[in-house]
């Protein structure tokens, strides 16, 4: 009897169906299938200044974001910038912190030897030069909010000459207090800005309100800014009787408190926790823009006209909509140009090369 292979071709395929269900079946319910790692975040926090506002309500925030996706929130404090801080970094790693972070200018040496000690955890700090495999940048673009800021000044200064205290003379700040400077000069395009700089390890509340009492009493400054781990400038300022502008939430509301700063850091820390989680090829560079870290300005005194209001209003909503404060005819305080018509100073420049101050702006010592 001859064999009709047509006609024995459909069972021949149906079990070759079987067969191959059979060994997908074998194999699924044989190999071990390595458990998905749980998301477990740790933060170190310096051994000075940790209590202060900027620390509180970054943890706030990244205790809201873990709470909220069901990570694991592990917390290291007082812990040197020195290689003894790697203790730290060892104790949250054995703990299984697979994205350990820190919220201040720092660490940058001791989270690259982190890096490669432990190349299953992502390290992200917010020193913009120190990143690189595992090691991440991050920040929020607060020069934004400087700059809104910047506008309210601008309006409210009677005398034209507007103080402004920050940190160490890093790229970051320089880059703040220009961005402070050029939303003065937007609507004040005749007043001052005097700046000064202390060092963030040694300076004390002390040293700024010695000098903003100087400012005043010398240069006859009349709103005070700040880029400060606390509010002691814009505290002096209303104690003094000027205009004072807040960064967080520590003051009450008061006539001479013209606005607080707003972040939401549980909208940072929650896209760095997702990223990680999905292992989504995590950006290496981060900066949190107005709209991406819910930034605002909100305004507290009655003094502010509702004009002015207006005028604050409309500049955020144009940095919503894209506006960049470092773009268009900008000239440093020497008059050289650094950035003309239809350009943009870019991102490595701002973050990791800035030492210029912009038109406008005199170091007062």
């Amino acid at each position: 009897m001859k064999w009709n292979w047509k006609r024995s071709l459909p069972h021949l395929i149906l079990l070759a169906a079987l067969a191959a269900l059979l060994a997908y079946a074998h194999l699924f319910f044989t190999t071990e299938v390595e458990p998905q790692r749980p998301v477990r975040i740790g933060i170190i926090l310096p051994d000075q200044q940790a209590s202060e506002p900027w620390y509180r309500i970054a943890c706030q925030g990244l205790t809201d974001a873990a709470n909220a996706m069901g990570a694991e929130y592990l917390i290291e404090q007082d812990v040197p910038d020195s290689p003894t801080g790697m203790e730290a970094i060892d104790r949250l790693h054995a703990k299984g912190a697979n994205l350990i972070v820190t919220a201040t200018y720092g660490y940058g040496g001791l989270f690259q030897a982190a890096g490669q000690k432990y190349p299953d955890t992502n390290f992200y700090t917010i020193i913009p030069s120190n990143y690189a495999g595992n090691v991440r940048t991050y920040f929020v673009r607060i020069y934004q909010l400087r700059y809104l800021q910047g506008i309210l000044a601008g309006l409210k200064t009677q005398t034209g000459y507007i103080g402004f205290i920050s940190y160490d003379r890093t790229p970051d700040n320089v880059q703040e207090l220009d961005a402070f400077a050029l939303g003065v000069r937007h609507v004040n395009p005749t007043a001052h800005v005097l700046a000064a700089f202390q060092p963030l390890l040694g300076g004390t509340d002390e040293d700024a309100r010695r000098l903003a009492g100087r400012m005043i009493r010398d240069a006859h400054v009349d709103v005070l800014a700040s880029h400060r781990v606390n509010d002691a400038v814009a505290a002096y300022a209303v104690k003094n009787g000027i205009y004072g502008l807040a960064c967080y939430d520590e003051l009450p509301d008061d006539p001479h408190l013209l606005a607080r700063t707003v972040i939401d850091w549980q909208k940072v820390w929650s896209t760095l926790i997702k990223d990680n989680a999905r292992k989504s090829n995590p950006r290496a560079f981060y900066w949190f823009d107005v709209n991406e870290a819910a930034m605002t300005l909100t305004i507290t005194s009655p003094a502010v006209t509702a004009g002015e209001r207006a005028r604050v209003a409309q500049a955020e909503e144009a940095l919503k909509n894209g506006f960049e404060p470092f773009s268009g005819d900008i000239r440093d305080n020497e008059g050289h140009v650094r950035c003309r018509a239809g350009e943009y100073i870019d991102d490595i420049t701002l973050r990791q090369e800035m030492d210029w101050l912009v038109e406008g702006v005199s170091l007062y010592e």
